[in-house]
């Protein structure tokens, strides 16, 4: 996307800093760009140092002072007036959000989490570094406080020099990692100038294009300029734009597209490349044009039409400015859409508005309004038809009933009607009607103004209470006489109501082993229900009862069969009615009686504080004989889910956790898994970890 972020793709990709150079003759601009967001960081501390040295010298010596970044102080005021400084402010000196590493917590615990992979750089932080080399590139003021650019004053016009830039806690290294540049001072860096800017003009916009290839190393954005008088031209944009592509095979093409601010006219265009010096180079030749005129878009609309006892009158509107757009109109005639006549023979000229005609017609008629194009020819009809406009004549009979009227519904609530379209020929529309009941007072509209079709798509709730509705339709002709109600239509509707779930009662334990008990469902459709359980919060779902509610008696309690001392139980009860709707409920969640079992145990948490980081680590010992495989560490954040975070080896009794911020709080349980199934279901007890304090 950028000029650096090119050399960062390309041959200097190895790189720690890439170099680039002007020679203005009396002097010699630098510009320069870490290989990654690390290296970017680095100069905060380190900064870095100019240097040079006449070709065919050993030395390198020092040209400049130490250049480092503005502060983060002096970015947030600098950002407030130069949107362009936030992306390097946030490379060098990140926001909190960015600095934090953990992982949230799914809102569904059967669902995988997805975590970034570690050593992978996060595609967010990958477009942050770039768009950060981008606003230097254009934005010669951020580049500076980047500490990107430095220009060497003290040369010999006559010689030859090198440069290169390195970190400045490098000076004393004699291996450094970064690019060089050669600069004959003799030679100027002259910009080339762009000869392929082409533009395509169409009714609304025209579209450029150009090859870039040939510009790299010099340009990094580019900019167009548009003039409606040859000589005057502003830039269509504030700053420069960057070329950017999808397909590798459009690497080579920049593409541009600007609106036209009017409709007609003629527009001037032309482009320059900017230099991540910060100026542009020579403009391009220029590229002139009109907007293409689309004649099926003149604006023509038939008015009114005025009828006395011998002769009726058409008038239309039509703009002025497009008359030499066309040759002349003609008026169209239809009595019942499906014949249609001319009623001049000759064009009325174009700068005319209303037509008379020598007759009457004696019942109702339609008229249009055709504009004929000036490029009309037999081989290519250039014609714009106006809208028909329909001479009333006093009509009250009203049409016949429409019959033929079906309704199908689909799964989605979908429902497709249609109908027998009425013969007479004066009919304008329909109009839908729906009830819940049939009845013949709960009809309203489905299609609230006159619809033109006999095929229409209605869409039904269907979590509603009722499962049938009613269609009917009536038919208006052009007289707005309404014709009687159709015989109606029944829909059955699909059921999508989910059944009402059970409601639990607290859990018992009278002695050794729980009872479950609830309330059933007070549905009607019902099919079966499920029952599962859960132990511990690391524990899966397991289903333990599936009960047939078609029978007549239905169960409300359930007796475990198993024991789980010292344990954490919790029940759900998912209900299905005899179409698939399911709901869901749960118990409470109980501590059962008795001494828990375990394989390990005495498990504590301590924080660990470093110079530059914070951890916690766990420890804990095995209490049991059986033979381990492995440990499951298990982690919950605040109010979060209860999460694996760690798979261990069984002679690993200990875990860092290294992902944690302080403030929050912590909640660990360690899983042993043993050859011999004792110990998969036992957990540790948990530990908790709140600010500075652990406790059990």
């Amino acid at each position: 996307m950028t000029l650096f972020s090119f050399f960062g793709n390309g041959w200097a990709a190895d790189k720690d800093i890439v170099v680039l150079s002007f020679n203005h003759g009396d002097s010699v601009s630098l510009r320069w760009a870490p290989g990654s967001e690390a290296l970017f960081k680095r100069s905060v501390k380190s900064g870095y140092l100019v240097q040079r040295k006449a070709v065919g010298e050993k030395t390198w010596k020092n040209i400049s002072s130490v250049l480092k970044p503005a502060s983060n102080e002096r970015l947030a005021i600098m950002e407030a007036v130069n949107p362009d400084a936030s992306t390097i402010k946030e490379v060098l000196y990140p926001s909190a959000e960015r600095n934090s590493s953990d992982v949230p917590a799914a809102a569904n615990p059967y669902e995988p989490r997805l975590e970034s992979v570690p050593g992978e750089v996060k595609l967010e932080d990958a477009l942050l570094y770039m768009m950060a080399l981008f606003s230097c590139d254009i934005n010669k003021q951020v580049a500076d406080a980047a500490a990107l650019l430095y220009v060497d004053k003290n040369v010999d016009k006559t010689a030859r020099y090198e440069y290169r830039v390195i970190f400045a806690d490098d000076e004393k290294s004699k291996k450094v990692n970064v690019s060089t540049v050669v600069v004959d001072m003799s030679k100027k860096t002259v910009l080339p100038t762009p000869q392929d800017f082409q533009g395509y003009f169409d009714e609304k916009f025209v579209h450029f294009e150009w090859s870039v290839a040939k510009f790299t190393g010099y340009y990094s954005a580019y900019n167009v300029e548009r003039s409606t008088d040859s000589i005057h031209f502003e830039p269509l944009r504030k700053r420069p734009f960057v070329q950017a592509y999808s397909k590798d095979e459009m690497s080579d093409l920049a593409v541009f597209r600007d609106t036209f601010p009017t409709e007609e006219g003629t527009f001037y265009y032309r482009m320059a490349g900017y230099s991540p010096f910060g100026f542009y180079g020579p403009y391009s030749k220029v590229v002139k044009g009109e907007p293409k005129f689309n004649f099926d878009k003149l604006p023509l609309k038939v008015d009114t039409i005025i009828v006395d006892n011998k002769s009726e009158e058409i008038r239309w509107s039509f703009d002025k400015k497009y008359e030499k757009k066309i040759k002349g109109f003609k008026i169209s005639r239809t009595p019942d859409y499906k014949t249609f006549s001319y009623e001049n023979s000759e064009l009325i000229p174009a700068n005319k508005r209303s037509y008379k005609l020598p007759t009457r017609y004696d019942r109702t008629q339609y008229y249009a309004v055709i504009a004929v194009g000036v490029k009309d020819t037999p081989q290519k009809t250039q014609e714009k038809q106006s809208n028909y406009k329909m001479s009333f004549r006093a009509d009250t009979i009203p049409p016949v009933a429409p019959t033929g009227l079906k309704a199908v519904m689909d799964s989605s609530g979908v429902v497709n009607i249609s109908w027998d379209p009425n013969k007479e020929p004066d009919i304008l529309g329909y109009q839908l009607f729906i009830s819940n009941s049939g009845n013949e007072m709960d009809y309203y509209n489905v299609t609230p103004t006159i619809y033109p079709l006999t095929t229409y798509k209605d869409t039904l709730p269907l979590n509603t209470l009722t499962n049938v509705a009613y269609y009917r339709v009536n038919a208006i002709d052009k007289n707005y006489n309404r014709s009687k109600w159709s015989e109606a239509v029944k829909v059955m509707k699909i059921d999508t109501i989910p059944p009402v779930p059970v409601s639990f009662k607290f859990l018992k334990q009278p002695k050794s082993k729980v009872i479950v008990e609830w309330e059933n469902s007070p549905s009607i459709d019902l099919d079966r229900m499920e029952l599962y359980r859960q132990i511990d919060d690391t524990g899966k779902v397991r289903l333990i009862q599936t009960y047939d509610l078609k029978k007549k008696k239905k169960p409300s309690k359930y007796e475990e069969k198993e024991e789980f001392p010292g344990q954490y139980v919790q029940y759900f009860m998912v209900v299905y009615d005899e179409v698939g709707n399911a709901s869901n409920s749960h118990s409470d969640r109980m501590l059962t009686k008795g001494e828990r079992p375990g394989c390990i145990g005495n498990l504590k948490a301590v924080l660990v504080v470093n110079e530059d980081k914070k951890e916690i680590r766990l420890d804990w010992e095995i209490t049991s004989n059986e033979p381990i495989n492995r440990f499951v560490v298990y982690r919950k954040k605040d109010d979060g889910q209860m999460l694996d975070i760690a798979l261990l080896k069984p002679n690993q009794v200990y875990y860092v956790d290294k992902k944690i911020s302080i403030g929050s709080s912590y909640k660990y349980i360690v899983r042993p898994f043993s050859s011999n199934r004792v110990c998969p279901a036992v957990y540790s007890e948990p530990v908790y970890f709140e600010g500075i304090n652990t406790h059990k």
